[in-house]
C-alpha cells in the first residue's frame, strides 16, 4: 500500500516534469496523451490503495508513511509524510479519478491550441498539488499543497495570458487564496508554540488538553483554519474570485472549480474536525457562512447569462450546503455531497464545454436555444447532471438537511430552512439553464455558428468522459440511499470522522419538502419562459430586487472601495512622495555629490609637477603650523 500511495502522489509530478523537460520535441498530441497517462496512473494507484485499505479492519484504517525529515529545529520536526485513511483515500479517488476524465476531455477541447503542451503540464502540476494537500500527514505539508494548488490555479485561470480578463481573474484568485494561506499559517504558529508538533495524530490527540473548549486559543486556531477554508472554497466573504475564474478554459472550470480545489475547504474542516469541535462558536460560523453563501449564490445564478457562470454560482451554492453539513457535525453527509458534487458538477461543466465548442466559443445562453435537435446526446447527459444538482438523485443534499433537522440547534434550524429555500432556487436556475440552452426555437446565432461534425457532437475524447461521469453520478447515489437503509459511505468514513444518522422520519420529511420545492422552482421557470409575455411579466415583478443579484450583491463594488481604491491611492502617494523623491531622490543626491567631488578633485589632477610640489609644500607647512600651535598650547 505504501508504494501505491507514493505512486499516486508523484505520478502527476513526473508527468509534469517530463512535459517540461521534453519541451517541443514531442508533438502536441503526444504531449497531451503523456499528461493524460500520468493522471491515469495516479488513479489506478489510488484504486489499489482503496482496495488494500478496504481489506483492513475498520479500527486500523489509518497509516502514516514518511519519506524523510523535511524540516526541523531542535525537537520540532516536519516530515515529508503522507496520511492514508478513509478520508484521504476518498479524496485521492475523487482528485485522480475525476481529474483523469477531465484531462482526457482536454485532449479534444484544447486540440490545436498552440500552448497545448504547457496546458497539460499545468494540469499535472495541479493534480500533484491537490494530491499533496489531501494526502499530507501534517499541517505544514498541507499548507505547502494548499499554496501549490493556489499557484496551479493561477497558472490555469490565466492560461490565455495574452488577454486581459484571464490575467485579472488569475491575480484575483491568487490574492484571495493567499489570504486563506495566511489564516492557516497563523493556526500552525499556535500549534508549534503550544503543542510542539503539526502532525495530525498528536495535534488532534493533545489539542483539547492544551486549549480549553471555547477558549481564545482554541477559537483562534479554528478561525485561522476557517479563513483558509472559505478562501479556497469561495464562501462569503472571500468568494468573489470564483465566477471570474471562468475566464480559464472549460476543463479548468471543471477540474478546479467543481470537482477538486473549491471543495478543499470542506475537506479541511472534516480533517480538522477535532479542532473545530473544540471551538463550537467557530463551528457554528462554518454552518452559518455556508447557509448565507448557498442562498446568495442561488439568487445570483438565476440572473446570470453566461453558461459557465451559472454553473459557477451553482458550485458556490452547493459548497454552501457542504459547509452547513460539516458545520452541524454531519461530516459524512457533507463529504458525501462533496463526492456526488464532483461527478455531477464536472459533468455539467464538460457538457457546457461541448455546447461552447459546438457554438464557436459562444457562452451567452440568450444566443442559444433549440439545441436539443443538434446536440441530443449532450442534452440527455446534461439532464442527468441537472437532476442530480436539483437533488432528486442522489440524495446527498437531502442527507445534509435531514441531519440539520435532526440536530435541532438554532444554527441547524437556520441551515435547514435556508437549505430548503436553496433547493427551490436550485430548481429555478438549473431548469432555466436547460430551457434556454436546449429548448424553444433555435436562435439565429446557433443556426449560423453551429459546428457540425457529421453525426458526432464532439470528439470521443470529450464525449465519453461525460458518459462516464453521468454513470458515476447515478452509481454514487447508491452509496447512501437514506430512508433507514445501510449508509455505506457513512460507515466507510466512520473510522475517520463521526457519522450522524438522521431518523427515518427526518429523512422522509426533508426529502419530500426538498423535492417539492425543487420541482416547483423548475416548473415555475419552465412556464415563465414558455412565452415572451410571461417572462416579461416575471421580470417586472422582480424589477426592484433584480439589480441586487445582477450586481452580485455589491461585493465587488464594496471591495473596490474599501480595498482596491485605498490601496491604489496609497501606492500612488508612496510612489510620488516616497519612492520618487525619497528613494530615487536620495540616490540622485548621492550621485550629484559623487560627481561634484570627482570634478573638484579632477581640477588638481593636472599632471604639472610644479603644481604637485607646491601643494606638497603647502600641505607640509599647514601640518607644521597645526602641530607647533598645538605644542604651544
Amino acid at each position: 500500500m505504501e508504494t501505491l500511495a507514493w505512486i499516486c502522489l508523484f505520478a502527476p509530478l513526473v508527468g509534469m516534469a517530463a512535459l517540461a523537460l521534453l519541451g517541443s520535441r514531442p508533438s502536441r498530441e503526444a504531449s497531451a496523451w503523456l499528461g493524460t497517462a500520468a493522471a491515469a496512473v495516479a488513479f489506478l494507484a489510488a484504486v489499489g490503495v482503496f482496495f488494500e485499505l478496504l481489506g483492513k479492519d475498520p479500527s486500523q484504517r489509518h497509516f502514516a508513511y514518511t519519506a524523510y525529515t523535511w524540516a526541523g529545529s531542535g525537537s520540532f520536526k516536519v516530515g515529508f509524510s503522507i496520511w492514508i485513511d478513509t478520508l484521504s483515500v476518498t479524496e485521492m479517488l475523487i482528485v485522480s479519478g475525476v481529474g483523469s476524465l477531465i484531462v482526457l476531455y482536454s485532449n479534444g477541447y484544447m486540440h490545436g491550441d498552440p500552448k497545448e503542451r504547457r496546458f497539460f503540464a499545468y494540469l499535472d502540476l495541479f493534480l500533484f498539488s491537490m494530491l499533496l494537500l489531501v494526502m499530507s500527514s501534517n499541517f505544514v505539508l498541507l499548507l505547502a499543497g494548499w499554496g501549490l494548488v493556489g499557484l496551479s490555479s493561477y497558472l490555469l485561470i490565466g492560461f490565455w495570458h495574452e488577454r486581459k480578463a484571464p490575467v485579472d481573474a488569475a491575480k484575483k484568485a491568487f490574492v484571495m487564496n493567499a489570504i486563506g494561506d495566511v489564516g492557516i499559517a497563523i493556526a500552525i504558529f499556535f500549534m508549534v508554540r503550544d503543542l510542539g508538533t503539526t502532525d495530525f495524530g498528536p495535534v488532534f490527540q493533545t489539542a483539547p488538553q492544551h486549549w480549553a473548549r471555547g477558549s481564545t486559543d482554541a477559537n483562534l486556531v479554528a478561525l485561522g483554519l476557517l479563513v483558509g477554508a472559505i478562501a479556497k472554497s469561495a464562501q462569503i466573504p472571500l468568494h468573489t474570485w470564483l465566477p471570474d475564474a471562468m475566464e480559464g478554459p472549460t476543463p479548468v472550470s471543471a477540474l478546479i472549480h467543481a470537482a477538486t480545489m473549491v471543495t478543499a475547504g470542506v475537506y479541511l474542516v472534516a480533517r480538522a474536525h477535532v479542532l473545530f469541535a473544540n471551538a463550537p462558536d467557530v463551528l457554528d460560523a462554518v454552518a452559518l457562512l455556508g447557509a448565507a453563501t448557498l442562498l446568495m449564490a442561488g439568487c445570483i445564478a438565476i440572473v446570470q447569462t453566461d453558461i459557465k457562470k451559472i454553473i459557477a454560482y451553482s458550485t458556490m451554492s452547493q459548497i454552501g450546503y457542504m459547509f452547513v453539513g460539516v458545520g452541524v457535525t454531519a461530516y459524512a453527509a457533507g463529504m458525501y455531497h462533496l463526492l456526488a458534487h464532483a461527478f455531477f458538477k464536472a459533468l455539467l461543466f464538460l457538457c457546457a464545454g461541448i455546447v461552447i465548442h459546438a457554438l464557436a466559443a459562444e457562452q451567452d445562453v440568450r444566443r442559444m436555444g433549440g439545441l436539443k435537435t443538434v446536440l441530443p446526446r449532450t442534452k440527455v447527459l446534461m439532464w442527468v447532471g441537472t437532476i442530480a444538482l436539483i437533488g432528486f438523485f442522489p440524495l446527498s443534499k437531502d442527507e445534509i438537511l435531514a441531519a440539520a433537522l435532526d440536530d435541532g440547534s438554532t444554527t441547524a434550524w437556520i441551515g435547514w430552512v435556508v437549505g430548503l429555500a436553496g433547493a427551490f432556487l436550485t430548481g429555478v436556475y438549473a431548469v432555466r439553464l436547460m430551457r434556454l440552452t436546449f429548448y424553444g426555437e433555435e436562435s439565429e446565432f446557433a443556426r449560423e455558428h453551429i459546428h457540425k461534425e457529421g453525426d458526432a457532437e464532439a470528439p470521443w475524447t470529450m464525449f465519453w468522459p461525460c458518459v462516464v461521469l453521468a454513470v458515476g453520478t447515478v452509481l454514487v447515489g447508491f452509496l447512501s440511499v437514506g430512508f433507514g437503509f445501510k449508509n455505506i459511505f457513512g460507515d466507510w468514513l466512520s473510522s475517520t470522522v463521526s457519522t450522524i444518522e438522521p431518523t427515518t422520519g427526518d429523512d422522509l420529511i426533508t426529502t419530500a419538502i426538498s423535492w417539492a420545492l425543487g420541482a416547483a422552482g423548475g416548473l415555475l421557470v419552465w412556464r415563465a419562459y414558455s412565452s415572451p409575455e410571461r417572462i416579461a411579466a416575471t421580470r417586472r415583478r422582480f424589477a426592484a430586487v433584480a439589480p441586487v443579484a445582477e450586481n452580485l450583491f455589491y461585493w465587488d463594488w464594496l471591495y473596490e472601495r474599501i480595498a482596491y481604491r485605498p490601496a491604489a491611492a496609497t501606492s500612488a502617494f508612496l510612489y510620488r512622495f516616497g519612492e520618487r523623491w525619497v528613494a530615487w531622490g536620495s540616490l540622485d543626491v548621492i550621485g550629484w555629490v559623487a560627481r561634484a567631488l570627482s570634478r573638484a578633485f579632477s581640477e588638481v589632477q593636472t599632471g604639472v609637477v610644479r603644481l604637485y610640489a607646491g601643494l606638497l609644500v603647502v600641505g607640509a607647512a599647514g601640518l607644521a603650523v597645526f602641530f607647533i600651535g598645538k605644542a604651544n598650547l
